[in-house]
């Protein structure tokens, strides 16, 4: 295994293994969403600590650290608590993702979804992958072709604007099959890449969000897009950008949102 995806695996697993240790027991007064909390700093403090070990001289982005910039040519891309609103109010759809960009493209992703106890790994070229129960399974993007028959997934991201919201929202959710939300970015991700969404779309959303997700989705044979369907080119991606995106199974057309 190359050591950077064993790093990632296990960095992951770590965080995940010490987040379960907290999972259930959380205040009701840290409850919410769009906050930052304990956890998610005991968390970033996990990896951290394992790249200043292990890749001294590579740059990282956390969400509770941002930038710290060494050689710019490897970027660890990192949220070490995905889901913190879903997290401190019991809700088991939360993740730790890592991946590493090297020349301003993703070559390692990896999502760890401790509840559920799935592993989701992408590599540059090596496919997507579902680790679960002790079996390794390729992860390949739906079938779906028709929008009325698409479930799509969606996240607000930094978005705060609710108006702008409501009205992506309704262009789409009239034309679609369904319309869901999970509270992850990155697990929205990798679920359009296992097939068991059609479509993500996210709105001013971080690097540290889909840094690993968009390769997993790519990987399983998905689409990185624009809101006008273009599709999004790796050099496009900045950790000081936010972007809107769709993440598609390649196949359903989605409207200009």
């Amino acid at each position: 295994m190359d050591r950077h995806l064993k790093f990632a695996v296990l960095a992951a697993e770590k965080t995940g293994k010490k987040l379960m240790q907290y999972f259930g027991k959380t205040d009701v007064s840290s409850r919410g969403g769009g906050v930052k909390t304990e956890f998610d700093f005991i968390a970033d403090d996990i990896i951290k600590k394992g790249i200043e070990k292990n890749f001294p001289d590579y740059s990282y982005l956390t969400e509770e650290t941002g930038l710290v910039k060494k050689n710019e040519d490897y970027l660890w891309v990192i949220d070490p608590l995905d889901g913190t609103g879903n997290f401190v109010n019991n809700n088991p759809f939360f993740s730790i993702s890592i991946a590493l960009w090297v020349k301003g493209k993703p070559v390692v992703g990896v999502i760890e979804a401790p509840f559920l106890q799935e592993k989701y790994i992408a590599t540059k070229g090596g496919g997507s992958w579902v680790l679960k129960k002790g079996q390794t399974v390729q992860a390949r993007v739906s079938a779906a072709k028709k929008l009325n028959e698409a479930y799509i997934i969606y996240c607000e991201g930094g978005e705060a604007n609710k108006k702008r919201i409501t009205g992506i929202f309704s262009k789409l959710y009239p034309r679609a099959k369904e319309v869901r939300k999970i509270g992850s970015a990155a697990l929205e991700c990798a679920w359009v890449g296992l097939g068991r969404a059609d479509a993500y779309f996210t709105t001013k959303t971080n690097l540290w969000d889909i840094g690993a997700g968009v390769l997993f989705a790519k990987e399983a044979g998905g689409k990185i897009l624009h809101y006008d369907g273009s599709p999004y080119q790796w050099p496009e991606f900045a950790p000081e950008k936010k972007y809107d995106l769709t993440v598609t199974n390649g196949k359903v057309k989605m409207p200009k949102l």
